[in-house]
C-alpha cells in the first residue's frame, strides 16, 4: 500500500486562494435555511477545543480558554467560536478584576462578536507585567490552564481545522469487465460547500491497494490524522498571506452499506442484529418463532432503535478477545450473533487465540484456564499493530453514527428498486409494452433528466443502474392506471410507488427551509413508504435492511444536513480516474504506480489554480499565464473534473437562427390572443423575432412550453405554461424589449383524489387564460404531467423514429392526450422541489399519513408474516421430501441394474462350459479382471450416489432464510450481492472441481 501523505494533500486546501473565502472554519447554526454540513448538528458534537480553536485579526490570536479584554474594557474568557446570526460570536464567562488584585470568574456567560475583541491573553501578561492570579472559592470556578496548550502547537502560526470525511470501497482497476479488486480511499474538506463538493476536482486520493482491506488503511490513515493533533501542517493561508497550521479531524465516514458495516464493526445486514446503527433484532432462542417474526419484533423494524456507540463496539470487542482466550469458539460466535458487534481485525486475532489456546489445552490438559488465559493476554498485548478496528481509536468519530445513510444505494438501489422488480415482474409482455409506450411520451422538461430510453430500460429491466432508477422514482406513477388487472387488483403498488417518489423528492433537496417540520415530514414518508411495504410485500421488512435504514434518515439529516451532501456518486465517478491509472501500471507494483500518477495529478491541479508551495524558504505560486490555463481551456477542466461557476444571467433570452425573418406584431400568436389595450402597448408596425429560450431568476433554462411560476407586476405568483418568447427586432441586449407570453393555470383548491397532487386547469375567464411577461419575471421551472389518469388517454400517434440525428423509416408510438386543459403538478419531481414547496400552499403539499393506526397495521401484518412463513416451510418441507423420494428411487433403480448385470455374468459362465478356458486364458492376459472391475465402478457409483444425495439433504435441512428469500426472489439482486458476485463465482467454481475430483476417484 502506498498512500500519499495527507499532510501533502491539505497543503493544497489551504493554500489555494480561489476556494479559500468560500471555506467555513467554525461551525454555522442557523434556524433556516440549513444547506451546509457546518449549519447542522455534527460540528457541534466536536468538543470547542477539538474544532477551530481561535480567531485571528490584525496578527493577534484569540484562543479559547484564554483570558481576553473587549474594546469597552470587559475582561472575558471565549469558551468556542461559532457563526450565530452570520456573525462570528464567542460564548464567554465574564471575569472581573477583585480589590485584591486577583482575577475571579463570574457564572455570567454571554456572546460577544469576534470583531469586539481588542486584547489578547499574550498582550494581557504583557500589560499587567505578570500572570494573572485567581481566586478560587467554593463559589468561584476556578479558570482553565492559560496559556492554551493548543497556542504551543503552532506558535508562530494560526491554528485551524479542517474536516475530512473519509470515502473506501473495492474497486476494480479495470475498465473491463475483468474484475480486478482494488481497496480504495478518498477523502474530501468538508469545510467547502456541497455545490463544490459535487465536482471531481475536490476529491482527494489517499491511498488504494489489491491487497491491504480497508481497516488496515485506515490504519494508516489514522496515524497520519492522530499525527497532526501534535504536530499539526504547516502550509500557507493564501487569503491572510501567512503561514498557518492544520489539524485533521474526521466528522464521517460515506460509503455503501456493506463497506459502513464493516467500518462500523457490524456483522452484516443478513445477521440477526441486521443494523449497523442501533441495537436491532437478537439472537433466537431454540424452537421458538424468530424474533423478526413477533408482532413486537416486527413492529420494531420500521423505527430507529436505540443508538449503537464506539465504546460499546470497543468493550464488546474486548470481551470477545478475552472470551476468544478460553478456546471456545462456540462462544464467540454467539456473542458476535447476540451483539451484531464483528470486527475484521479483531477476528483476525480470534483465531489466533482460539488457535494458541487450544493448542495449550493439547499440550497440558491439566492446566487451568486462568493461566492459559494470562499467558495469552500478556502474547496478545506485546504483538504489535491493531487489536481492533482503528476507526474507533480517531478522536470525535463514533463508526456507527457517523456512517449517515447513503441515498444512492438505499434509495435508487435499494428502495426503488425493490418497487420496480415488484411492478415489472407482474405485467404481461404486451402490458410492457404499454408502459412503455407511456414512459416514452412522460414530459421530461422541469426534471434535469437525460432523455428517457423507455425500449432500453425495459429490455433490460433487470440490471438497470442508479440514473434510469431516478427517471423512474419521478415518472412512474403517471402511468401505472389501466396497464392491467393485476394493477386493479393490487393498488397498494401504486400507492408505494407515490410514496417513494415525494420521498425521493425531499431527499434530494439541497436546502432545508425549516429543520423540525422538514423532519417531521420525512418521518410521515419514511412511515408512509415502510407501511406499504407492509401490504405489497411484508417479508421485505425483515428482510432488505435498506428498508429499516429509512427511519434513520431522520437523525443523520439533523446531524449531517440536506441528505444529498452525503451522496457518494462524485466517489463513485472519481473510479474512473483511478481506472486510468490502473490501466497504465506495469501491473508489478500497482498501488505504488497508482499513487505516484495521483499525486502528481494532484499537483498539477494545485499549480494551475493559484495554489501555494514554498521554494528556497519562500511561498510561491505560478504565474497568472499559468493560472489562464484552467480558465481558458474546457478540455483542462473537463480533464480535471472542475466546473467554474457560470453567471446567473437571469432575464437572458436565447434568438432564433436570423435566418428567420421578423414578424409584425398583429402576425405573432401574442398579438392574437391578448386584449386591446395589451395590444395598444405596441406599435402595429413594430417587428419581432421569436425566442428559443430564456433563462429564469432560478438559473433554469425554460423554452416553449415550459412551466413555470412567475411573479406579475401586482408582485403576485401566477402559473402556467410558455406559450411565446418575442424579441424586438433590432434591440440591443436579449433581455431588452423581450416579451414572454404565458398560457395562465390556476392551482386547485383541493389535491387530486388519486395523487394527492395539486391539479392546474385553466381560467374559467377567456380574457384571464394569457398574461403578457417579461423575462425577469419568470421565477423558476417545474414538472407538471397531464392527468391520463382520470381522462383515460388511450390513443397513440406514430411518430418517425430519428437516429443519429437522422429521420428513418421506422415509427413509434407515442401516447395522445384527451385534452389539453387538466395537468398535474408533479410533487416526485427532484429538480426545484424545495421552491415549489415554497411556492404552493403547504396544504397542499404536506406529507400525509397513509395509516392512523401504525402499531395495528404492522400487527396484522407480522400476523399475515407468521402465516406466509409457515406455508413456505411447509412448501419447501414437501419439496425436500419429493427430492429425497426421487433419489431414493434412482439410488433403487441403480441398485437393481447392478444386481441384474450381475446375475446375467453369472448365468453366461455356467451355461457355456467352454468360456471357462477362455476366461482363463483371459485372466492370463489382464482380462479377466472385467467383471471384477465392473461391481467396483457400480459400486462406486452406489457410493457416489450416495454421497450426493447425503449432501443435498444436509443442504436442504440447512437452508437459512436469506437462502430461501434468494429462492423466491431470484431475479432480484442488490447492489451488496453484486459486489460479491466475483466471489459466489469463484466458490461455484472450486465446489464444482472437488465434485469432479470425488467422481474421478
Amino acid at each position: 500500500m502506498f498512500p500519499p501523505s495527507t499532510r501533502g494533500t491539505k497543503s493544497v486546501l489551504r493554500a489555494n486562494a480561489r476556494y479559500l473565502p468560500c471555506t467555513r472554519l467554525e461551525p454555522y447554526p442557523l434556524p433556516r435555511p440549513i444547506s451546509e454540513v457546518w449549519q447542522a448538528e455534527r460540528w457541534k458534537k466536536f468538543k470547542p477545543e477539538e474544532r477551530t480553536p481561535m480567531y485571528a485579526r490584525d496578527h493577534k490570536r484569540f484562543f479559547i480558554e484564554e483570558l481576553c479584554q473587549l474594546y469597552d474594557g470587559t475582561y472575558v474568557i471565549p469558551h468556542d467560536w461559532v457563526v450565530r446570526k452570520g456573525c462570528l460570536t464567542a460564548r464567554s464567562s465574564v471575569v472581573q478584576p477583585t480589590p485584591a488584585g486577583l482575577w475571579a470568574v463570574t457564572e455570567v456567560k454571554e456572546n460577544f462578536q469576534a470583531d469586539t475583541f481588542q486584547y489578547t491573553y499574550e498582550d494581557l501578561v504583557a500589560r499587567i507585567g505578570t500572570v494573572p492570579d485567581w481566586e478560587v472559592s467554593n463559589t468561584i470556578p476556578a479558570p482553565p490552564a492559560m496559556p492554551n496548550p493548543l497556542r504551543e502547537l503552532a506558535p508562530d502560526c494560526d491554528l485551524y481545522v479542517v474536516m475530512v470525511p473519509l470515502w473506501a470501497d473495492d474497486v476494480s482497476g479495470n475498465k473491463s469487465k475483468q474484475y480486478n479488486k482494488h481497496m480504495n480511499t478518498y477523502m474530501a474538506n468538508s469545510n467547502l460547500p456541497g455545490r463544490l463538493l459535487q465536482q471531481e476536482y475536490f476529491v482527494r486520493f489517499v491511498s488504494t491497494s489489491p491487497h491491504a482491506s480497508s481497516p488496515e488503511q485506515f490504519a494508516a490513515v489514522r496515524d497520519q490524522i492522530n499525527a497532526t493533533h501534535q504536530k499539526p501542517i504547516h502550509c500557507f493561508n493564501a487569503q491572510t498571506q501567512r503561514e498557518c497550521a492544520v489539524i485533521l479531524r474526521v466528522p464521517g465516514l460515506p460509503a455503501d452499506n456493506p463497506q459502513q458495516s464493516e467500518e462500523a464493526s457490524h456483522i452484516g445486514g443478513n445477521g440477526l442484529c441486521p443494523c449497523r446503527k442501533c441495537t436491532l433484532g437478537g439472537p433466537v432462542p431454540a424452537k421458538q418463532i424468530p424474533f423478526k417474526q413477533t408482532t413486537e419484533g416486527y413492529h420494531t423494524y420500521h423505527y430507529a432503535g436505540i443508538a449503537r456507540s464506539a465504546s460499546e463496539i470497543r468493550e464488546e470487542l474486548r470481551r470477545q478477545l478475552d472470551t476468544a482466550m478460553l478456546g471456545v469458539d462456540a462462544t464467540v460466535k454467539q456473542m458476535q450473533t447476540a451483539s451484531g458487534t464483528k470486527d475484521k481485525v479483531t477476528q483476525h486475532w480470534i483465531g489466533l487465540l482460539l488457535s494458541k489456546a487450544s493448542d495449550m489445552k493439547k499440550a497440558d490438559p491439566q492446566r487451568s484456564p486462568d493461566d492459559i488465559v494470562t499467558e495469552l493476554r500478556v502474547w496478545l498485548d506485546g504483538q504489535p499493530g491493531d487489536k481492533m478496528n482503528p476507526l474507533l481509536d480517531i478522536a470525535g468519530l463514533d463508526p456507527s453514527q457517523d456512517t449517515p445513510v447513503e441515498i444512492l444505494h438505499t434509495i435508487l438501489l435499494g428502495v426503488m428498486k425493490y418497487a420496480w422488480y415488484i411492478l415489472h415482474t407482474s405485467w404481461t409482455e404486451q402490458e410492457r409494452q404499454l408502459f412503455t409506450i407511456r414512459l416514452q411520451s412522460t414530459d421530461i422538461d422541469g426534471l434535469s433528466i437525460a432523455p428517457i430510453r423507455a425500449g432500453y430500460m425495459m429490455q433490460y429491466r433487470n440490471n438497470l443502474i442508479g440514473k434510469d432508477f431516478k427517471a423512474l422514482m419521478q415518472t412512474v406513477p403517471f402511468h401505472l392506471h389501466d396497464i392491467s388487472e393485476q394493477s386493479d387488483k393490487h393498488p397498494e403498488r401504486f400507492t408505494l410507488l407515490k410514496a417513494i417518489g415525494e420521498l425521493g423528492a425531499m431527499l434530494w433537496a439541497h436546502t432545508i427551509d425549516n429543520m423540525d417540520q422538514f423532519l417531521s415530514d420525512i418521518e410521515i414518508l419514511t412511515a408512509n413508504v415502510l407501511d406499504t411495504f407492509d401490504v405489497v410485500d411484508c417479508k421485505k421488512i425483515t428482510t432488505k435492511i435498506k428498508l429499516h435504514l429509512l427511519p434513520h434518515l431522520v437523525e443523520d439529516i439533523r446531524r449531517f444536513g440536506p441528505a444529498i451532501r452525503n451522496s457518494t456518486e462524485v466517489f463513485e465517478c472519481f473510479n474512473a480516474v483511478f481506472r486510468l491509472c490502473s490501466v497504465l501500471s506495469n501491473h508489478q507494483a500497482p498501488s505504488r504506480d497508482i499513487a505516484v500518477k495521483l499525486s502528481s495529478f494532484d499537483r498539477v491541479k494545485h499549480i494551475v489554480s493559484g495554489g501555494y508551495w514554498k521554494e528556497n524558504g519562500k511561498w510561491v505560486q505560478a504565474s497568472t499565464q499559468v493560472q489562464d490555463i484552467l480558465h481558458q481551456k474546457p478540455v483542462i477542466q473537463r480533464h480535471l473534473g472542475w466546473t467554474p461557476a457560470r453567471p446567473n444571467r437571469a432575464g437572458k433570452v436565447t434568438q432564433e437562427a436570423k435566418r428567420v425573418p421578423p414578424r409584425l406584431w398583429s402576425d405573432t400568436f401574442s398579438g392574437s390572443a391578448t386584449s386591446p389595450t395589451t395590444i395598444q402597448a405596441h406599435t402595429t408596425d413594430s417587428r419581432w423575432r421569436s425566442g428559443k429560450s430564456l433563462v429564469a431568476q432560478s438559473g433554469d433554462v425554460c423554452r416553449c412550453g415550459s412551466w413555470v411560476f412567475a411573479r406579475t407586476i401586482q408582485t403576485t405568483t401566477v402559473t402556467g405554461r410558455i406559450k411565446e418568447i418575442l424579441v424586438a427586432s433590432g434591440s440591443t441586449a436579449d433581455h431588452e424589449q423581450s416579451i414572454v407570453l404565458l398560457e395562465v393555470f390556476h392551482l386547485g383548491q383541493a389535491r387530486h383524489v388519486a395523487f394527492g397532487a395539486p391539479v392546474l386547469g385553466r381560467p374559467a375567464v377567456q380574457d384571464d387564460r394569457y398574461m403578457l411577461l417579461t423575462p425577469k419575471d419568470v421565477l423558476f421551472i417545474f414538472s407538471a404531467q397531464h392527468d391520463c389518469r382520470t381522462f383515460g388517454c388511450k390513443s397513440f400517434v406514430q411518430v418517425t423514429e430519428v437516429q443519429e440525428h437522422q429521420k428513418t423509416d421506422r415509427q413509434r408510438s407515442l401516447l395522445k392526450h384527451e385534452d389539453d386543459d387538466h395537468f398535474i403538478v408533479n410533487i416526485y419531481a427532484i429538480h426545484n422541489a424545495v421552491e415549489l414547496r415554497r411556492a404552493i400552499s403547504r396544504e397542499l403539499m404536506k406529507p400525509i399519513p397513509l395509516f392512523a393506526d401504525r402499531r395495528a397495521h404492522h400487527d396484522a401484518n407480522a400476523y399475515k408474516l407468521r402465516e406466509k412463513e409457515v406455508g413456505r416451510r411447509a412448501m419447501l418441507a414437501q419439496r425436500r421430501a419429493e427430492k429425497k423420494a426421487a433419489k431414493e428411487a434412482e439410488a433403487q433403480k441403480a441398485r437393481l441394474e447392478a444386481n441384474t448385470t450381475g446375475a446375467v455374468a453369472s448365468v453366461g459362465a455356467t451355461v457355456i462350459p467352454g468360456a471357462v478356458a477362455t476366461a482363463g486364458r483371459e485372466d492370463a492376459a489382464g482380462g479377466a479382471n472385467d467383471t471384477g472391475v465392473a461391481d467396483v465402478a457400480g459400486g462406486d457409483e452406489m457410493e457416489v450416489e450416495t454421497e450426493e444425495e447425503t449432501e443435498e439433504e444436509e443442504m436442504e435441512e440447512g437452508d437459512t432464510e436469506e437462502e430461501e428469500t434468494e429462492e423466491e426472489d431470484e431475479m432480484e439482486m442488490d447492489e451488496d450481492e453484486m459486489e460479491d458476485t466475483h466471489d459466489l463465482v469463484t466458490t461455484g467454481h472450486a465446489s464444482r472441481k472437488r465434485k469432479r475430483r470425488r467422481l474421478r476417484k
